[in-house]
């Protein structure tokens, strides 16, 4: 598991964006089966995938919005640390982005109001301008 992480990680780090949808899946995949291998370094993983959210490529910042609802789901509360930023910049999304990508924003803040403390993602939505 630790070497598919740091395998996952390099992928992401690509210029390829078909690699960088490679990483995000092995990510995806390493939240439901061994997810403590990526609290050691969540701030990291979760900044990584965050950066995804906005890539030019709709295929990309689908992923990334999927993994980061699939870290919500397993992580759960270990999530409250990145919900702030994760939260400002999925709702960015919302806006201007192909249908697909909107609807998985939608279940991923869905999600992750379901698994942090409640009033960590009341303040994040809050904070980050949802009235």
């Amino acid at each position: 598991p630790q070497q598919s992480l740091l395998q996952a990680l390099s992928l992401l780090g690509s210029d390829d964006w078909e690699k960088k949808e490679k990483g995000l899946v092995s990510l995806k995949h390493l939240a439901g089966s061994h997810s403590e291998v990526l609290l050691s370094r969540l701030r990291d993983i979760c900044l990584a995938v965050t950066c995804e959210v906005t890539n030019l490529r709709s295929k990309v910042s689908y992923s990334a919005i999927v993994t980061l609802g699939e870290f919500f789901a397993t992580l759960k509360k270990d999530m409250d640390s990145e919900v702030d930023e994760v939260v400002r910049v999925i709702l960015r999304m919302l806006c201007n982005s192909p249908e697909f990508v909107e609807k998985a924003a939608n279940q991923t803040l869905g999600i992750m109001v379901e698994n942090v403390t409640p009033a960590r993602a009341m303040t994040a939505l809050l904070d980050s301008g949802v009235k």
